[in-house]
């Protein structure tokens, strides 16, 4: 059979955690709040009878098998913590996701709310099976494989774009505009809600166009729009921010993974320094000013895990820092002088996320229903939004403070406990990089509500709180 013995159950639960992670990176890169039934290249155009239910579905039975499998192969079955993990840290997103459920009771959207909850739950499901049963595996890093795999397929796709994909896409749109495959006037007008005009740069372009084309496509919603002409690249995520997410999160431990295998040592490091200057590349065309900062930041604290002098290290650290926000800087000079819509449309979120969390502050108004309250405090030329573009206030706005105190607190013990641990391992050392990449992105984006962000991550979370503080105890091995 296929699982008769120990070492094959062991093999197929960690290949299921594998498809698992590759899936969700190629198929789940939608946030669950927004039409997350629908493919994340097709939300925009309206296309409903396009629904990703079922894969949906069937992804989370995946989940569901490697959960039994797994913690059926506990060489003890009760749930006993690892070693240097406090009950109250272990324990606190299963509190957390009671309170999600207490604010789902008396939200402003049962059907947001329930979609909201379901995704929490299944993160919670990840961060188990690693803090349980994937901490307690010797091979557990080749569950890992599948999610490296799933940036690779992300990184190809945003080198395809990168090189004609973009246009390809634009001219395929236009070309259905003329043919009258695609009216504009019946585009789904959840997409259609903005109070902005076409960005000059863009108007330019389109005014090159046919006149009755032209016409056609300024009908289209205003972010569509910035999609078709857009030069940033997204892969199989919601748009780019969340790919430049993913890279964070990924690239050190796919790099990791790669340089851990025993043999073929100067072409493993030849690919290696290939995906790096790709998934940097990647990065950079994403137009993520986040995602630089917080690349700033990860390289930085690699520099500090090298085995040289504190002077030496504090000194690379600073250089790095310093080259990096210079080069922010000059590349993002013009954004600034245009006055930063992104960060001002940020800080007027994060606003309406406090003042509701101020007047709902037990409950909030209901797990991921941030789009109802924002619209009560929206300028009248702001842009519409359904993500705070922030977790943390995002909890305080949806289920009140103790969500966001629960949350926060969370995530901060965590990052704290891992900070104090020492770590040779490359492969660990690159998990914790990663994690805190999503820690800091999660201040000023939605990643814990995107499948293909927050599935790894709760995962490594889990995996890497429960491996041994000290690298000689093996002692919670399943075997």
């Amino acid at each position: 059979m296929l699982a008769d013995t120990p070492a094959q159950k062991d093999r197929v639960f960690l290949i299921l955690t594998g498809v698992w992670l590759f899936t969700a990176l190629f198929l789940f890169g939608n946030p669950v709040i927004l039409d997350y039934l629908h493919p994340p290249k097709f939300v925009l155009l309206g296309e409903e009878n396009r629904s990703n239910a079922r894969p949906y579905l069937g992804i989370l039975a995946v989940l569901g098998l490697a959960y039994v499998l797994g913690f059926s192969r506990l060489a003890k079955p009760r749930l006993r913590l690892p070693t240097g993990v406090p009950r109250w840290l272990a324990w606190l997103p299963a509190a957390w996701l009671g309170w999600q459920l207490l604010s789902l009771l008396q939200t402003e959207n049962p059907v947001t709310s329930q979609a909201t909850v379901i995704h929490f739950a299944s993160c919670l499901a990840a961060f188990y099976l690693g803090l349980f049963v994937l901490g307690r595996m010797h091979l557990a890093k080749l569950a890992l494989w599948g999610a490296a795999l799933g940036l690779l397929l992300n990184l190809a796709d945003a080198c395809v774009e990168k090189f004609g994909g973009l246009e390809q896409t634009r001219d395929s749109i236009i070309a259905e505009i003329e043919s009258g495959k695609l009216d504009p006037e019946k585009v789904s007008a959840k997409a259609r809600e903005s109070t902005r005009t076409i960005p000059p740069e863009i108007e330019k372009q389109i005014a090159t166009l046919p006149r009755e084309t032209a016409a056609k496509v300024r009908q289209l919603p205003l972010e569509l729009v910035k999609r078709i002409y857009s030069t940033r690249l997204y892969g199989h995520m919601f748009y780019p921010n969340a790919l430049a997410g993913v890279i964070l999160l990924l690239l050190p431990i796919s790099i990791a993974l790669l340089l851990g295998q025993g043999r073929w040592l100067v072409p493993r490091y030849a690919i290696a320094l290939g995906l790096a200057a790709v998934g940097l590349a990647c990065l950079y065309w994403s137009g993520s000013k986040s995602g630089w900062l917080i690349a700033i930041v990860l390289l930085g604290t690699w520099f500090l895990h090298w085995p040289l002098s504190k002077k030496v290290k504090l000194g690379l650290a600073g250089a790095a820092m310093v080259l990096g926000l210079a080069g922010f800087a000059v590349k993002y000079a013009d954004y600034f002088d245009r006055g930063a819509t992104s960060v001002s449309a940020r800080f007027g979120y994060w606003r309406a996320a406090t003042q509701t969390a101020m007047e709902e502050p037990l409950l909030g108004t209901g797990p991921g229903t941030f789009q109802l309250a924002y619209k009560r405090y929206r300028p009248p030329d702001a842009e519409p939004t359904r993500l705070t573009h922030n977790d943390y206030l995002q909890q305080a706005s949806d289920s009140g403070w103790p969500g966001f105190a629960m949350y926060t607190v969370f995530i901060g013990g965590s990052a704290w406990l891992l900070a104090r641990r020492r770590m040779d391992e490359a492969l660990q050392i690159a998990a914790r990089l990663g994690l805190l990449a999503w820690a800091l992105q999660g201040c000023v984006e939605f990643g814990l509500y995107i499948p293909a962000l927050a599935w790894p991550a709760w995962l490594m979370l889990g995996w890497l709180l429960a491996l041994p503080p000290n690298r000689f105890d093996k002692s919670t091995a399943t075997e």
